[in-house]
Parts: C-alpha cells; sequence; structure tokens
C-alpha cells in the first residue's frame, strides 16, 4: 500500500496518464472507441489515432501499435524511441 501512496505523487506517471501520442495500428481491434462519434466500437488495421501514453505503451508491448513520438521526444533530445 505504501508503494501505492508513493507513485501517486510521481510526476512520471501523472504525465504518462495525461499525455497524449499518435500511433498507428498493425491489427484491427474491437471494443476500442477512440472517437465518441463514431458508430462502431472497433478500430480498422492502419488507422493512426492519438491515444493516452499508458494505453499507447502497453499496446505497443503487445505489438497491436507502433507509437510515432513528437521530435521534442526523439533520441536526439533525450527521450525514448519506441
Amino acid at each position: 500500500m505504501l508503494y501505492v501512496m508513493a507513485k501517486y505523487y510521481d510526476i512520471d506517471d501523472i504525465l504518462t496518464e495525461e499525455e497524449f501520442a499518435p500511433v498507428l495500428f498493425h491489427k484491427a481491434a474491437n471494443g476500442v472507441t477512440v472517437d465518441p462519434s463514431a458508430e462502431t466500437n472497433s478500430v480498422e488495421q492502419g488507422a493512426k489515432v492519438e491515444l493516452p501514453f499508458w494505453l499507447a505503451h502497453d499496446l505497443h508491448l503487445r505489438q497491436a501499435v507502433s507509437i510515432h513520438l513528437h521530435a521534442c521526444f526523439d533520441q536526439n533530445c533525450g527521450g525514448h524511441s519506441f
């Protein structure tokens, strides 16, 4: 429980939840709502959307998307390359 409370004030965790990242879907995904006005709850393969970084990172680990980070996050600026 103490670990959870310590992470509550972690700036990296806060930014990860609030920051959006552009992604490209490598696989179609059902049950995903990226646009509330869309008629279906699915994303087609090849779709480019912006997702919260925490979700984009998880989907990247599952090899479902590639993350296209903004130029300010590239390797030359000390950011992470996915």
